[in-house]
């Protein structure tokens, strides 16, 4: 069992609904760690009890994010044979998930930390066969969709077509 994951209505629990809110809605940078705290009807000593930094705490919250997309991701990249067609839905299938949950700001920026991103592992891996780093680009215009979504530039279904595009 993960050691962090909480006990319902609990202090630790109020401090992730809270950060989640927060890191989803104003990236990693623009959140204050007293905010964090008030917002959450906390103390900061109690986030930094439960957490230990703003930086721990963004990083289970990330990489809890980044498992839930990739465990969908891998499940549409499952249903086709292509690879082109594998990699397209998963994409899709990460926009998707990542508008439905509200975590678009969240997941398109760069990790702040050097722990590892499970979404450019999964591109990585699925590129495999590929000469090039193909990764490096995807993941790139990926998260450039989902950073633009964030910002209300364009929209979900805006986004949808340029990874299609990306795939023609």
């Amino acid at each position: 069992m993960k050691e962090w994951i909480p006990i319902p209505g609990s202090n630790k629990e109020k401090i992730i609904k809270a950060a989640l809110e927060e890191f989803s809605l104003k990236g990693y940078q623009e959140v204050n760690i007293v905010e964090l705290a008030n917002k959450a009807d906390m103390t900061t000593g109690a986030i930094y009890h439960h957490f230990g930094s703003k930086a721990k705490l963004y990083e289970i919250i990330r990489m809890e994010m980044e498992q839930r997309m990739v465990d969908r991701m891998e499940g549409a990249a499952s249903l086709f044979d292509q690879d082109g067609k594998a990699l397209e839905a998963a994409l899709i299938t990460g926009l998707d998930f990542s508008v439905k949950m509200g975590i678009c700001k969240l997941l398109s920026e760069e990790k702040p930390s050097s722990s590892t991103d499970k979404i450019e592992e999964l591109l990585t891996n699925m590129l495999k066969s590929e000469n090039l780093p193909l990764e490096i680009v995807l993941i790139s215009s990926w998260r450039s969709i989902l950073n633009a979504i964030s910002n209300d530039q364009i929209t979900h279904e805006q986004g949808r077509d340029l990874v299609k595009w990306l795939f023609k």
